[in-house]
């Protein structure tokens, strides 16, 4: 049971995260600064740096909580899809382009590409692990016919993540895809085989 003082951290933090997120927005990483965060947030400037030090930790934080909220919108999204091989696929797509399109993602890496390049590769770990943590406990189910083993379900699940992270970071400059359908395709041509051989 949550004591009142750590659901009170738990509310500041979100706030604070809220207030990034806003501030991020509206000017980008490089013009906001925690002071201006704090003060959106309704908190002392301390608060914030006592949690997040650095501008690129909150950053790394706000992704973590956009990726949280993107599985639970992609498990709502597919719970009616019946076939294994489409869950993959159209899993991948909106996973994928719910970064690629994010509203801040595409222009920060435009304003400032080394600290967002940084913060998707050296200070990745946290948004990693949990999409790695939330594709293994779901391909295991996918496998009606030979289902897999914990162990193996993870190993797939980090092969699926990483691809998706190196495809993100590699098209975040020329920025091939115009639709999520157009990713769709590329998974059905590129990722498939992962879990289901050809026929």
């Amino acid at each position: 049971m949550k004591t009142p003082s750590a659901s009170r951290a738990e509310r500041t933090g979100q706030k604070i995260l809220d207030a990034a997120m806003s501030s991020l927005l509206a000017k980008g990483l490089k013009r906001t600064s925690i002071e201006a965060i704090a003060a959106l947030a309704g908190v002392s400037h301390m608060t914030v740096y006592r949690r997040w030090p650095h501008k690129e930790d909150l950053f790394s934080d706000l992704l973590s909580r956009e990726a949280d909220q993107l599985f639970a919108h992609v498990d709502r999204e597919l719970a009616g899809t019946g076939d294994p091989q489409a869950r993959l696929i159209e899993g991948f797509a909106a996973i994928f382009w719910s970064f690629y399109d994010h509203p801040l993602l595409p222009r920060e890496y435009a304003a400032d590409p080394a600290t967002t390049l940084r913060v998707l590769t050296v200070s990745s770990a946290p948004v990693f692990d949990r999409a790695v943590d939330y594709l293994a406990a779901r391909v295991a189910g996918l496998m009606t016919d030979a289902p897999m083993g914990d162990d193996e379900a993870r190993r797939v699940a980090e092969v699926m993540v990483r691809i998706t992270h190196s495809l993100l970071l590699t098209t975040l400059e020329t920025r091939p895809f115009t639709t999520r359908d157009e990713v769709a395709a590329w998974g059905r041509e590129h990722v498939g085989w992962i879990l289901f051989s050809a026929e």
